[in-house]
């Protein structure tokens, strides 16, 4: 602003010279023209002036805001970095316990294979027959195509399950054996569980008992309880009304691992 008004007193200055020097009217036209016009382009610069340094502090505006926007972002994204860490943490954390689960779990499904294949010679021959399927998809010894973990527990879940259910209830079964003469027949028996079994054959001639042992079921002879036993028979196919039965119960041998 000192450079403009440095210009009007120049300007003046040299008017009022000329009006001193006793200059003619036609000089002292010109002077006043050119000091009209300098005055109109100090106008115009002055509002270009005024123009730009509203547009400039538009941009200083827009650009404090975009700084301000940035900060926000830049605070946000550190939190999210914090969060971010902190989520990657318990993940971390949970996957090792995960892993020692699966491990531990991987152990006790060995150790429970073993003692189900271990077990499995002491399951009533028809029993077995059915489990067999199952029992094959369990892990293979000699390291090639062994199932997923997962299958291996579905597997053991359906043997137990199955062995379970079996040992809850009165099951009626044909099977054929040998007793002591060495002669094999077809026998109807009763398993109350897997604790004891009563067999009669079709005649009601030959009856016996079995309970299981170390080597597997062990079948004795006992004609006298073939009555007993064919009423039994009966009552599991609804033939007979339900009563108690007058039946011995073996003591169970101590199985030897």
């Amino acid at each position: 602003m000192s450079y403009l008004y440095l210009i009007k007193f120049l300007t003046f200055f040299c008017f009022w010279t000329v009006c001193l020097t006793g200059s003619n009217f036609k000089d002292t036209t010109t002077l006043i023209q050119e000091w009209v016009q300098t005055e109109q382009l100090i106008g115009e610069e002055s509002t270009d002036w005024n123009k730009e340094k509203a547009a400039l502090i538009d941009i200083r505006d827009a650009l404090n805001k975009e700084i301000v926007e940035l900060d926000q972002r830049l605070a946000e994204s550190e939190e999210e970095a914090v969060g971010a860490a902190k989520q990657r943490t318990e993940l971390l954390e949970q996957k090792n316990e995960i892993e020692e689960t699966t491990l531990a779990l991987l152990e006790n499904i060995e150790s429970l294979e073993a003692q189900v294949q271990e077990s499995y010679k002491l399951l009533p021959t028809p029993l077995g027959k059915r489990l067999q399927p199952f029992l094959k998809k369990l892990s293979s010894e000699n390291g090639q195509n062994n199932p997923s973990l997962r299958q291996r527990i579905d597997n053991l879940l359906s043997l137990l399950q199955a062995i379970s259910l079996f040992h809850r209830n009165v099951t009626l079964e044909r099977q054929e054996f040998s007793l002591e003469d060495g002669v094999s027949r077809e026998f109807q028996v009763l398993y109350f569980g897997l604790g004891v079994a009563y067999f009669v054959n079709e005649s009601g001639t030959v009856a016996g008992y079995g309970k299981p042992t170390s080597q597997g079921w062990n079948w004795k002879r006992q004609d006298t309880l073939s009555k007993e036993i064919s009423t039994g028979v009966d009552m599991v196919n609804n033939r007979a009304m339900p009563r108690f039965l007058t039946l011995p119960f073996p003591e169970p041998e101590e199985i030897k691992k």
